[in-house]
């Protein structure tokens, strides 16, 4: 199994830039949000297609902004952005991003209740991760992936993801 692919599979938009805001992927849920291919976006800053972008701050800063709601145009999203660390330097930025529309269409096509659809995201991301990277050192750097994915779930629903850290121990 590839990164690509998992980041892929994700129902998420993610979005990676350089330390210079430069988009160096985003994937297929993302290039729908932006409408615009990656192989034309790559290597020109975020803020060519998302004036009111935060990866630019966020790397600047090397602090990370979760679970926002934001607004451009007609979209309504939320929005995490984290900066990605290597060697005491940021290196960029990891953008995950949930528009509100496939939020509620998810929301209403589900009859399970508030907490059970967060157990079930949890260890859904759980085996993912471990599919993917298995129990060495790799895989605890990978977990960061995970739990912000946890993290944001939990953001959006009000509820906690401690209950992954008890998993992973």
């Amino acid at each position: 199994m590839q990164v690509h692919s998992v980041l892929e599979s994700l129902q998420q938009g993610i979005l990676i830039c350089d330390q210079h805001s430069r988009i160096v992927f985003f994937n297929q849920v993302y290039s729908d949000f932006i409408g615009v291919p990656l192989e034309t976006a790559k290597g020109h800053k975020i803020t060519d297609y998302r004036k009111s972008a935060i990866a630019p701050e966020v790397i600047w800063s090397g602090i990370p902004v979760e679970g926002m709601v934001r607004r451009e145009g007609t979209q309504e999203y939320f929005a995490s952005v984290y900066p990605i660390w290597e060697e005491h330097h940021i290196r960029g930025s990891i953008s995950i991003v949930t528009s509100l529309v496939q939020f509620e269409k998810r929301e209403s096509e589900a009859h399970m209740t508030l907490e059970e659809r967060v157990r079930r995201f949890e260890r859904q991301e759980i085996k993912n991760t471990l599919l993917l990277y298995g129990r060495d050192m790799e895989f605890r750097k990978s977990v960061f992936f995970c739990i912000v994915g946890v993290a944001i779930a939990g953001i959006i629903m009000g509820t906690s993801s401690a209950g992954i850290l008890s998993l992973l121990r």
